[in-house]
């Protein structure tokens, strides 16, 4: 699978909050795997993975959205417009593949536009929400 690996689970930043580790780990995972199906897996792999990675990144920014209210950190609305925009447009993008099923389009919506939001999301948000919401909790 190291053909079709978009990014190296040891690869990526952590953060100052062991769940967001995780829910980034989790994230590349999933990626990878659909990246893959992508390749060479049935339309209905297809299908399952996006569904899981879409659930995958509902959790996830509601727990980071939770911290957020619960810490008081004080850019929690344009953190939250920010996944606002992101899960629409995924979704958006699910509803395409399974109108048009085009293996290339997905592909490259992944490559050329999920990895590097999520690299940069994960170096400037998720990074100074972390650290604010560790220094919050002690």
């Amino acid at each position: 699978m190291t053909d079709t690996l978009l990014m190296a689970t040891d690869q990526i930043p952590q953060v100052a909050l062991a769940f967001m580790n995780d829910d980034h780990h989790e994230a590349v995972e999933l990626m990878n795997g659909l990246n893959e199906a992508l390749q060479d897996g049935e339309d209905e792999q297809i299908d399952e993975l996006l569904a899981s990675f879409l659930d995958h990144n509902r959790s996830h920014f509601g727990r980071e959205e939770q911290h957020m209210r619960d810490y008081g950190f004080p850019a929690y609305p344009v953190h939250k417009g920010e996944h606002e925009r992101v899960l629409a447009e995924m979704d958006q993008m699910a509803n395409y593949w399974l109108t048009r099923r085009d293996r290339g389009h997905l592909q490259r919506y992944l490559t050329e536009t999920v990895l590097p939001w999520f690299n940069n999301h994960l170096a400037t948000m998720d990074t100074m929400t972390a650290m604010f919401v560790a220094r919050q909790m002690g």
